[in-house]
């Protein structure tokens, strides 16, 4: 009886901790400080990946990623584009980054786990906006596709050593 009554406490304390972990939001190591420059490299993880803003600074290439910067571009419009309509959003970056034009292989490479087939891009946070940065990064992954239909992909692949210069 007593062993059942540790392990019904074990369980609760396991899952309380394993919801507490989900519920808070991840902690960057680092804020994003610098200005971006096509070649940094990030290790981000699937959250950080789908921030709103750029979460932390670059790493050596040399170490682990899962991002390379292909593009770095001014923002054209005067407005925050978190302030702005999503549809006009996508359709600047769309043209500011060009993944699908700088990466043609990309569309064909959906279930590659060896060639750039997804992106991200970042803009300054509102304190880095309101301090006059203008900026959009544009970064290339490896997305791991379970299906040629699938958007997002289910987790990102990570590798060692620039690629972008490298196979494109």
């Amino acid at each position: 009886m007593m062993k059942i009554k540790s392990k019904k406490k074990l369980s609760i304390v396991l899952a309380s901790i394993f919801a507490s972990s989900l519920l808070t939001p991840p902690v960057a190591n680092a804020a994003y400080t610098v200005a971006p420059k096509v070649g940094q490299c990030f290790q981000y993880t699937k959250a950080q990946v789908s921030a709103s803003y750029a979460p932390k600074n670059p790493i050596n290439c040399s170490l682990t990623h899962n991002m390379e910067t292909f593009a770095v571009a001014t923002w054209p419009e005067t407005t925050n584009p978190v302030d702005m309509d999503r549809e006009t959003t996508l359709d600047i970056v769309d043209q500011l980054c060009d993944f699908w034009g700088t990466f043609p292989n990309a569309a064909k490479s959906r279930l590659s786990t060896s060639t750039f087939n997804y992106w991200a891009w970042y803009t300054p946070s509102r304190a880095a906006w309101a301090k006059g940065e203008r900026w959009v990064r544009c970064d290339a992954m490896i997305g791991k596709f379970t299906s040629a239909n699938q958007w997002p992909p289910a987790s990102h692949i990570s590798w060692k050593g620039l690629r972008i210069n490298k196979y494109y």
